[in-house]
């Protein structure tokens, strides 16, 4: 930390998936702001997805020495990329954060100064963080380059979950939704995907996810007639980001994992329901999206699924 700089301050406290959005956004601001001390805040665990960004001083919600260094300085700027209604500083005790300008979607009436930015809700996630820049004078209407990186430790972890050299080529499948059941292609269709994907491709799966959705992978594994991998809950995100990345093809519900995936440049199938796939479609330029008509997520069919996977593992 260097105290004699002007210091900006990101929070990042969304979900995976957007974690993984708001990447084109940080890209661009570390560069244009590359004279500032610049902190990201970001929840617990999340630290792994951005290692390797050396413009950031990255710090975990839970670190209570070092968000209390970081919240204790003064900060010229901050940027919040919370999407919802609530506010970051109606989380901390009155008078714990000092700062300058504040940007985000939402502000609360008590304070004047801060400046909100009215979410574009139709436009791409992606846009919609970049729409934050506006007030900085700042725009962008392509994605900038970013790379996610993994550890040697997460690179050695991942080697121990998984044979990589096996011979088959790895296919990874992310069944769960968070906690939106809505999201969720049956176990069944899962199960009936991968069943006649092996038949016509030999392959080998691996089931990743978060630990929550242990049982969903215990359903599909107790499905299928041969043995697969089950990693949900076993990866950390860095370790993930290796898996993954060791991947032919990623098939996944509208999940954290599948916008990981696409960012990666892994071949991605996501699968979408309720939630528009305009907003939410991954980053990268190697995804395909498999969108039910009815919004069901049910009703898309395995077969249709299937082909769509063949035609991208060539």
């Amino acid at each position: 930390m260097q105290p004699d700089r002007q210091s900006l301050l990101i929070v990042n406290f969304e979900g995976m998936g957007d974690n993984v959005l708001s990447m084109p956004f940080l890209s661009i601001i570390s560069c244009a702001l590359r004279d500032y001390e610049q902190y990201l805040l970001v929840g617990p665990g999340r630290g792994d997805l951005f290692y390797g960004w050396n413009s950031f001083h990255v710090v975990e919600a839970g670190e209570g020495e070092k968000i209390d260094a970081v919240l204790s300085r003064y900060h010229e700027l901050i940027v919040h990329l919370g999407t919802g209604d609530d506010h970051f500083t109606d989380r901390l005790p009155h008078g714990q954060l000092k700062y300058g300008t504040y940007i985000g979607f939402t502000k609360p009436k008590s304070i004047p100064r801060e400046v909100a930015v009215p979410r574009p809700r139709d436009k791409p996630r992606w846009l919609q963080f970049i729409s934050l820049l506006s007030p900085l004078g700042i725009a962008a209407d392509a994605i900038p380059e970013f790379t996610v990186h993994s550890s040697a430790l997460s690179k050695n972890y991942a080697e121990m979950l998984v044979n990589f050299p096996a011979g088959f080529p790895l296919v990874c499948v992310a069944p769960g939704a968070s906690h939106d059941h809505r999201k969720r292609w049956p176990v069944t269709c899962f199960a009936t995907y991968m069943q006649g994907l092996h038949s016509k491709r030999p392959c080998r799966f691996a089931l990743v996810g978060d630990r929550s959705e242990l049982q969903i992978g215990e359903a599909i594994t107790s499905l299928v007639e041969f043995e697969i991998d089950n990693l949900m809950g076993l990866t950390t995100l860095g370790c993930l980001v290796h898996v993954l990345k060791q991947s032919q093809l990623l098939l996944a519900n509208d999940n954290g994992v599948m916008h990981l995936g696409g960012a990666l440049g892994v071949p991605t199938i996501g699968l979408f329901g309720p939630s528009n796939p305009q907003v939410f479609s991954p980053l990268g330029s190697s995804s395909t999206l498999m969108v039910s008509h009815s919004g069901e997520v049910a009703d898309i069919d395995p077969l249709h699924v299937l082909r769509a996977s063949i035609d991208l593992m060539g």
